[in-house]
């Protein structure tokens, strides 16, 4: 991330000018520091006036002084302040950075800042127990004051003939540069340079050159040097740099410009680093305080308008978001595992600005960090929703109910069961119970970390009433183990014990008839067995729920004195009449495969149904259950006894926050002809009893009679 150091990253403010009298000088101008908390500047050297504040540690040049007052300048402006508030600066002092550290804009570790690396020598103008200011150039920053060790006067040649004396910054070219006490290869060998070490060169004679690093001085060969700064060679480094992106799908970054040097790493496509500058066709760059050359064809400029470079990752757009898949991840102000500033939890997206094999620099509503690449997914998905269909609902469908949370048969189509099973993760994760499988919620649940359903971990048995017992008749309705959505009623008795029991048999489980955590783990298995053929399932008598009829359960033939004769429709015909005509096209329908989304002829979902039927008599409705349900031009019918032949009839199936899941068509005698997702088919089911009484909600009226 690219960070600019201002000139004065503490300059003066602007102070009124005006032709003031000048206080008499009574010493040569010094610089001074802010001390004892911000200054008062004022207009006047009486100290009135206009006048505005300076912050703590601000450094400014005192041009006179009278008494207690002192005259400050800043390029053609004035301004006079206590001189109780400033302390004068006496030349600087050297120090060396014990550990890697950042140079900050002001004395707060939240302003801008650049990197420095371990061993940097810098010129300190002031410190004290916590900040210390340094200085290059021009150049201010302040760095906390333990993160530097200060140091003796750098020791100076002898100075003989031929000796130049002067400070500047080298890097190390030859592959290894032995360092000596003295200029001699006959004197104490101190230790050895490797090729793009960085080293400050304080005099040469032509043949040898005085250099120091780290607080450790010597003598080395000229010829193993090249003017420049090397490898963490000084905290403004970056202040003339330009922010590039690696484009290349990963590139190699070596310590020196050739291919035969050492190589330091490798970044992947999409990593912000400063460059600092070009050879020819390699770059010299810099990533969090570490430097390297990599191939200029590798990256691409990144242009700003902002002046405020560093503030708001320079104007740059994210290169897309990334959500947490732990379940706790830490958030750290540096790609430092001991720099943790807060944390965020699974399932909540970031932002992303640039990213290496380790760390991902990400922002969230104007805040900035680094966080661990294992712990984020960037990957992206198709969202699915309602009404889809095809192989990405089967795997959504699969890897849900490996984690418990679908009660059905993996399908191809997204049916309202999916989007409970949605809701139920998304709950779980304490994310928008949307029951849409958005980006964020595929990331988590195709990351491996993904959180299983707590009905997994519970034992249900008889006299249970909850959730939890729909959910696992549910369950047994969809292998087979119950045969009618009316058991399916939150109640486990008997008929659920049964039930159980024939699963547990059937999967090698002993036979209990309590459903224990390996029997709900067996049942929620892709390879859990179903109801074999031959067999009857508890909740099924004679005839109950097969096309041959009954009285309590679900059917493909109409109950006695029920069907409709009236086959052709005209526009002519009385309301009762166009019913009729609804009801007779509806019972055509029987036998029909249910289909999500389906509304006809061959397939139907239930509102497709109802949508299909009453299209026959010119009544258009919506292709939702909510819809219908809460479509107030049609009168509400709020009790069950209320209702008559061609109501629609709407059921609250799942636990969401509407009670219109489920919609059919009122025959009369407290049976309705509905699409039935459980049943697969549409079919004919009872609401004087059981399920369908349990979960109805109200009827409306669609054409009055």
């Amino acid at each position: 991330m690219k960070s600019k150091m201002t000139k004065r990253i503490l300059a003066l403010i602007v102070v009124i000018a005006a032709a003031l009298p000048v206080a008499p000088a009574l010493a040569e101008s010094y610089r001074a520091v802010v001390t004892g908390g911000s200054l008062t500047v004022y207009a006047k050297p009486t100290l009135e006036g206009g006048s505005v504040r300076l912050d703590a540690y601000s450094v400014v040049t005192v041009s006179a002084t009278l008494g207690n007052v002192a005259q400050l300048k800043q390029g053609k402006y004035t301004g006079y302040a206590s001189l109780s508030g400033l302390t004068a600066l006496n030349g600087t002092t050297s120090a060396v950075t014990n550990r890697a550290t950042r140079v900050y804009a002001k004395p707060e570790t939240g302003s801008r800042s650049v990197a420095v690396a371990k061993g940097m020598r810098l010129n300190v103008l002031y410190s004290n127990a916590t900040y210390a200011i340094v200085e290059r150039g021009d150049a201010i920053g302040y760095v906390p004051s333990v993160h530097l060790t200060f140091e003796a006067a750098a020791v100076q040649p002898d100075a003989n003939d031929g000796v130049v004396v002067e400070t500047y910054e080298a890097t190390v070219t030859a592959d290894s540069l032995p360092v000596y006490k003295s200029a001699s290869a006959s004197s104490k060998k101190l230790g050895t340079l490797k090729a793009g070490a960085g080293v400050t060169v304080y005099a040469q004679n032509g043949t040898w050159a005085c250099v120091g690093k780290g607080g450790k001085f010597g003598f080395c060969a000229l010829s193993g040097l090249e003017r420049g700064e090397g490898q963490g060679s000084g905290f403004d480094d970056l202040e003339d740099t330009v922010q590039v992106t690696v484009t290349a799908e990963t590139m190699k970054v070596y310590e020196r410009a050739s291919t035969s040097s050492k190589l330091l790493g490798t970044l992947r496509r999409g990593v912000a680093v400063n460059l600092v500058r070009t050879e020819n066709s390699w770059a010299y760059i810099e990533l969090n305080g570490r430097y390297g050359y990599c191939a200029v064809s590798a990256i691409t400029s990144q242009t700003s308008d902002d002046d405020s470079a560093g503030e708001v990752i320079d104007g740059r757009d994210p290169l897309g978001t990334a959500t947490v898949i732990q379940t706790t991840a830490p958030v750290y102000s540096s790609m430092n595992t001991s720099t943790q500033v807060s944390s965020l939890k699974m399932g909540e997206t970031v932002s992303f600005y640039g990213y290496d094999s380790k760390w991902v620099l990400v922002g969230r509503d104007g805040t900035f960090g680094f966080m661990l690449r294992s712990s984020l997914n960037a990957l992206s998905y198709a969202e699915l929703k309602l009404e889809d269909s095809g192989a990405g609902v089967v795997q959504l469908e699969t890897a849900l109910l490996a984690l418990g949370y679908l009660d059905t048969i993996p399908t191809s189509n997204y049916t309202a069961h999916t989007a409970s099973a949605v809701q139920r993760l998304q709950a779980a994760l304490g994310m928008s119970q949307t029951g849409m499988a958005d980006v964020a919620t595929l990331r988590v649940l195709y990351s491996g970390n993904a959180p299983v359903s707590p009905i997994l971990s519970a034992t249900l048995s008889t006299g249970n009433k909850s959730d939890n017992v729909t959910r696992l008749q549910n369950r047994l309705l969809a292998l087979g183990y119950l045969s009618r959505e009316s058991s399916v009623d939150g109640d486990y008795g008997s008929t659920t014990a049964a039930a159980v029991r024939l699963f547990q048999t059937a999967a090698g489980i002993t036979a209990t008839g309590t459903a224990d955590n390996q029997t709900i783990r067996a049942l929620y298995s892709a390879s859990a067995p179903k109801l074999g053929s031959g067999q009857t399932a508890p909740d099924q008598s004679s005839g109950g729920n097969t096309s041959s009829g009954g009285s309590s359960g679900n059917t493909t033939n109409i109950p006695a004195g029920l069907a409709s004769t009236t086959s052709t429709y005209s526009p002519g015909m009385s309301n009762a009449q166009k019913l009729e005509h609804v009801i007779y096209v509806a019972q055509q329908q029987l036998g029909k495969r249910y289909v999500f989304g389906a509304a006809g002829p061959s397939t139907f979902d239930c509102s497709g149904l109802m949508m299909y039927c009453f299209g026959k008599v010119g009544v258009t409705l919506q292709h939702s259950a909510q819809g219908e349900g809460y479509n107030d031009a049609h009168q509400k019918i709020s009790s069950k006894s209320s209702l008559i032949r061609g109501d629609m009839v709407f059921f609250n199936t799942v636990s969401d926050g509407d009670m219109c899941d489920h919609v059919g068509i009122y025959l009369g005698k407290n049976y309705c002809l509905h699409a039935g997702s459980g049943a697969g088919k549409v079919i004919i089911s009872t609401i004087a009893s059981g399920y369908y009484s349990r979960v109805f909600s109200w009827g409306r009226r669609v054409l009055s009679t």
